[in-house]
């Protein structure tokens, strides 16, 4: 009968004992006696999903009354079972968590305020629930992955930095912003902007990612998106040095100023060197310009297959053309294609 209880006690390991164990094994049995015949939008039994909640929050190290409550959040909300007979089995602090939960759940019911006057044990309830949704929201229609996906960037990320939980932010704000670019047919283009944002200080990335995301969406299907798309990878090496020279300025004396913006400006120059170095023997051959281009192009295809086949034939149709004239556009700046620069030439002109 415990089937699915699993993944909590293999959470949780020997921590819960006794009285506090059998109350959680107790929490269970009700939700999964509620939830009989209840299924999630994969085909998967309800039950899966509170179970998956309170796994988070063992993950947490939270305590045995908030994987009951867990457990049994959707109760009140999805079946006939009241609080009478919640309290009546759990008692009132459980309880108590678990009418939070219920009144969360619905817009109408929920104060305006609520994420600064609800008690912080539902919040992070609430936390936990809406990283589970976010990580199986799949099967929701498009519209609602967008608004669930906002409401988590805008509310429920804020909110995770707010109570101290960092892991729950960072993959809150991750799955938010897939789930949005999916929901707005920007996937292909913003995983390809993900994937360039790696440049960045990690501090900075996901706040720029986030803007970024917002811009992109607001662009028309097409073309605009593309130039978008090719502009930001084009200025990310450029973007990236900047912040991590602003961010070794700060803080410092004068003469600590002055030196951090020297040995930055060094740094960055040899960096530059040695970029352009690499780029250049890349460049001059196309077996090694599309041999590292290919796993990128491959990957936004297969990506954008995943949700739409047509987005993939369209990068297929045009991805290749811009990629083939940016790297053209390359061996004219700094020389290449046949091995000889444009110095050597000149060199050999000379001679």
């Amino acid at each position: 009968m415990n089937g699915h209880l699993q993944p909590l006690l293999t959470a949780v390991g020997g921590s819960l004992t006794g009285e506090r164990l059998r109350l959680v094994r107790r929490a269970y049995e009700v939700a999964d006696r509620w939830h009989s015949g209840q299924f999630r939008l994969d085909g998967s039994p309800y039950i899966t999903h509170p179970v998956a909640v309170a796994v988070i929050l063992a993950d947490l190290d939270l305590d045995h009354e908030m994987f009951c409550a867990a457990l049994l959040h959707d109760v009140l909300d999805d079946t006939a079972c009241t609080e009478e007979e919640l309290a009546a089995e759990f008692g009132e602090s459980i309880t108590n968590l678990v009418r939070g939960m219920w009144t969360l759940d619905d817009a109408g019911r929920r104060p305006p305020d609520w994420p600064v006057t609800t008690d912080e044990r539902v919040l992070t309830l609430k936390l936990a629930d809406r990283l589970h949704n976010q990580r199986t929201s799949g099967g929701l229609s498009w519209e609602k992955r967008r608004v669930k996906a906002q409401e988590s960037l805008d509310v429920l990320v804020p909110l995770a930095g707010r109570l101290g939980l960092p892991e729950v932010e960072e993959e809150l704000r991750r799955l938010a912003m897939a789930n949005l670019s999916g929901a707005g047919g920007a996937r292909a283009f913003f995983g390809a902007i993900t994937a360039g944002a790696i440049m960045l200080p990690a501090a900075a990335r996901a706040r720029w990612l986030e803007e970024w995301l917002g811009e992109l969406l607001a662009l028309p299907v097409g073309r605009a998106r593309y130039r978008f798309t090719f502009r930001l990878l084009a200025g990310m090496p450029r973007m990236a040095l900047t912040l991590r020279g602003q961010a070794a300025l700060a803080g410092g004396g004068r003469a600590a100023v002055r030196d951090r913006r020297t040995a930055v400006a060094e740094r960055a120059a040899a960096v530059g060197r040695a970029a352009t170095r690499c780029l250049r023997w890349v460049v001059r051959s196309d077996l090694r310009t599309w041999a590292l281009l290919a796993p990128l192009l491959g990957w936004l295809v297969l990506d954008a297959a995943a949700e739409r086949i047509t987005d993939a034939v369209v990068i297929v149709i045009t991805v290749p053309p811009v990629l083939a004239a940016a790297v053209h556009a390359i061996r004219a700046r700094i020389g290449g294609g046949d091995g000889v620069s444009n110095r050597d030439r000149g060199r050999a002109g000379r001679r």
